[in-house]
């Protein structure tokens, strides 16, 4: 259909737009044969259908391989854990991330110092800098990559262990290397509404050291080396062959993905470029994926705004409100790395745009429209880009 014009709110579809799709009825086709395969050997975990999207993945992110776990948390976790870091490491993360961040670093026996973030919502590298530390994991944050340049440049010279949290930013890349290949090792999550996504929880860590696949690889499986001899306390952690096929189906398909996002980004952009918004996109060399698309309006207004959004039908969320150290379950358990006051405050101020590959232009300016017209109402003297 056309796109209306402008200021005629009234003229739209009252199709509801949702912030997310996950229906994919062309993949179960085309997966059905292979699936069917599967169900018929009752071969559903460690086979070698997980071996092959291990393979793909590792070639996919430039790494040496990648070890396929049950979840993007279990690939944080056993990355940790299978690091060379004493118990009770001081372990940098931001405090705006989700919590399985946090969560995964205690998890592993260790300390999380909290940083805030910088003006694009990643680890802010000057606070992170006058640290003393033994880890960090910067969080590629809703697609963007976090300057890993300067934060290894950084990490050589103080001899922390780098895991990137790449949960958000499958196929990003930094000065044209991939994301996931740019650290000691990397953790993906593979849920269902990322980039790359499976058909339920999933995720897989990548890396160089030979020495820390061994281990990842004994800890996802009960720390064994061989049947029934442990040589270390693991758990269940593994992929399992399913998900190993619904993966291995839509790795090859990433890179289009990833440009329906960039263009939806694009449309964004003309359509909101004059508002006054801060928006978000590329920042020198770092390419983004857009797993959100991310505006911040003033905290007064934000809410508001979702009401305003859903009220016509645009399904519009918040990514993340509650900063990781204002979590109750994380209170005892980590040190603060300096101010957090951006991550204090954008909790109250962002909001996610609709953001999927099968967005439409004319979904994309109805949300322009919408937007446009609730920023249109807001006080011209508040800062809207806060």
């Amino acid at each position: 259909m056309g796109i209306p014009e402008r200021g005629s709110l009234a003229s739209w579809p009252d199709e509801p737009i949702p912030n997310v799709r996950l229906d994919d009825a062309a993949l179960f086709d085309a997966l059905l044969p292979r699936l069917r395969d599967l169900v018929s050997r009752g071969a559903f975990t460690l086979g070698p259908e997980v071996e092959e999207f291990e393979a793909a993945a590792a070639a996919a992110f430039g790494c040496r391989w990648a070890v396929g776990t049950s979840s993007g948390t279990s690939a944080l976790v056993l990355a940790l854990r299978a690091a060379p870091l004493a118990l009770n490491s001081r372990v940098a993360i931001p405090a705006n991330t989700f919590f399985a961040t946090a969560e995964a670093v205690v998890a592993a026996g260790h300390v999380p110092v909290i940083v805030d973030h910088d003006e694009d919502h990643l680890i802010d590298l000057d606070q992170l800098q006058t640290l003393d530390l033994d880890a960090v994991v910067p969080v590629h944050l809703h697609g963007l990559p976090v300057d890993m340049e300067r934060l290894s440049s950084i990490a050589e010279r103080r001899g922390w262990w780098v895991l990137e949290d790449a949960a958000q930013a499958h196929g990003a890349t930094v000065s044209g290397q991939a994301v996931g290949s740019l650290g000691d090792a990397a953790a993906f999550s593979a849920y269902p509404t990322k980039n790359l996504g499976a058909w339920g929880d999933a995720g897989f860590v990548t890396g160089h050291s030979e020495e820390l696949e061994v281990r990842i690889r004994m800890l996802r499986h009960h720390g064994q080396t061989a049947a029934n001899h442990h040589e270390m306390l693991g758990g269940t952690e593994r992929l399992d062959n399913l998900q190993a096929l619904v993966l291995l189906a839509k790795l090859p398909l990433l890179p289009e993905e990833i440009g329906r996002r960039r263009r939806v980004a694009d449309w964004y952009a003309e359509e909101l470029g004059q508002v006054g918004l801060v928006l978000p996109g590329d920042r020198d060399g770092r390419v983004h994926v857009f797993h959100h698309y991310v505006i911040s309006l003033p905290a007064h207004a934000r809410d508001a705004c979702l009401q305003w959004l859903a009220r016509h039908g645009i399904g519009a969320a918040v990514h993340y409100p509650t900063p990781v150290h204002l979590q109750p379950a994380l209170q005892g358990r980590f040190q603060i790395g300096g101010p957090l006051e951006r991550a204090e405050r954008s909790g109250s101020e962002v909001l996610s745009l609709p953001m999927h590959g099968s967005l439409t232009r004319s979904q994309v300016a109805r949300v322009g429209e919408v937007l446009r017209a609730f920023v249109a109402k807001l006080d011209p003297k508040q800062d809207r880009t806060a």
